[in-house]
This record gives C-alpha cells, structure tokens and sequence, in this order.
C-alpha cells in the first residue's frame, strides 16, 4: 500500500467525515442508503456538513482505487472459465493499467468537488471544472489555489494517454505488445494440432516479469506524487472548512435568534 491508500489518516478527512456522518444520523438518516431520507429538510449548516462528508468520500475511494491497482495488477490465479474466454495475464495487466490512468484523471474532478463543497461555492456538479473552481474569488485569494493548479500540471501527465485510450486505441506499450503476441502465438500453436508445438511459455513468463517490474513501480511512484499534493490540498483547505462551517453556525443562530 502507498501513503494514498491512507489518505483517510489525515485530520481533516477524519474530522470531515465524522461530522457529516453525526448530521446524516441525527437527521434520521442511514449510511446504508445512498439516498437518505430524512425527517426533516437540512438547514444550510448542515447541508454543508453531510456535502463536504460525501464529497470526501468519493475522494477517498477513488484514492483507495488508485492504491490497489497496482496489487491488482501483480496478483492473478488463472482459471477455466478465463481460459474459455481468452483472458490471459496481458488482458488483465492491459485492463488495470488502462483503468488506472482512466481514473487518475478523475482525481482532479473530486478534488474540485470537495474545494466547491468546502468553500460553499454551490456549483452544480456539472460546473464544478478547474477553470470555474480556480477562476472563484473565494479560492483564487486562498493558499488552496496553487496546489490546485499543481495537481492539475501533476495529472496532465497522463491525460494525453487517456484520452487515446478512451477515444482512439488501447495502451501502447512495446513490452505489452510483446506479451500480447506471445500469447497469440502460444494459441496459434495449440489450434494447430502439431505433434510437438512450440512452447512459449519462458518468453511469457520473462515479459510478465519485466511488464510487472516497471509498471508497479511506475504507478506506485505516481500514487505517492498524488498523495503529496493531495495531502497539500487537504492541509490548506481545512481552515477555510472550518470557518465556512463558524460562519454558516453564526448566521443560523441569529436567524433562530430574530425568529424567536
């Protein structure tokens, strides 16, 4: 596991997500629900809450996904089922790879997400892109605003890839290519029905091994990038949460206060 997969250890995700969990609860809500149903409509205060809690929730599954892929990636049991479908160890490293830099890209989206929800910016999910979020007065005069555009620099290193694999091709990769022909080969083989069939199975097993010794590297030395940044982010955002939270307090106080 990388310092990502424990990015739920930070105070400000832990302070987060208890708050927003003990509104949810005394709402009559139930975290079992993906649509709670309360007993009453949340005031803004803690509306806030419960938002900036789901908010860092998605953030935090979405580093828990990025954490584990590599795993993923290194562990396999072949089975007959896979056999009859034709998924190999090159389907599943091409499929993992291919998700995780999918979803790396994603990353800046709830991150944004959760700036937008601390900051009580109310952008519609759909709005909530870097250039709204950063361009927002509330954030462009904070300290968040350059970890931000940080993390976006950090990402873009892998969103021509993602986007060439979403639109155009899969991954291109010499030693995959490799591994995904040796394979070919190996079925070619067996269809053939020859008395003594060539055995590719050590070119096999050598292109796994060097595929799994750079990629796992590779993504795990990412996913610690990320984490800084991330960890950044969270650090500099916290006391513009906690005072969004005072401020939004004070004015439903006075509101209860005029009303009685």
């Amino acid at each position: 596991m990388s310092q990502l997969g424990k990015i739920d250890e930070h105070p400000f995700v832990r302070n987060a997500l208890a708050k927003g969990v003990e509104i949810d609860a005394s709402l009559g809500g139930s975290p079992s629900m993906l649509t709670s149903k309360y007993d009453r409509e949340p005031d803004e205060h803690e509306y806030f809450l419960i938002e900036v809690a789901a908010s860092m929730a998605n953030l935090l599954t979405l580093c828990q996904q990025l954490d584990q892929i590599p795993i993923l990636i290194g562990n396999h049991r072949q089975t007959s089922a896979m056999d009859k479908a034709y998924i190999n160890r090159h389907s599943l490293i091409v499929y993992h790879l291919e998700n995780y830099i999918i979803r790396t890209q994603g990353l800046l989206d709830r991150v944004l997400k959760l700036v937008n929800s601390a900051f009580h910016l109310t952008n519609s999910p759909q709005n909530c892109r870097f250039a709204v979020v950063v361009q927002n007065v509330k954030v462009q005069v904070s300290d968040v605003h350059e970890p931000l555009k940080k993390l976006n620099k950090l990402l873009a290193r892998y969103s021509g890839v993602r986007n060439e694999i979403v639109h155009h091709h899969s991954i291109k990769d010499d030693a995959l290519r490799r591994l995904d022909m040796y394979f070919l080969l190996e079925r070619w083989e067996k269809l053939s029905k020859k008395e003594h069939p060539i055995e590719f199975q050590e070119h096999i097993k050598d292109t796994i091994f060097e595929v799994l010794w750079f990629k796992k590297r590779e993504l795990m030395a990412f996913n610690d990038e990320m984490c800084v940044v991330v960890s950044l982010i969270l650090d500099k955002l916290e006391p513009y949460y906690r005072r969004e939270e005072h401020t939004l307090e004070l004015r439903l106080s006075k509101a209860k206060e005029q009303i009685c």
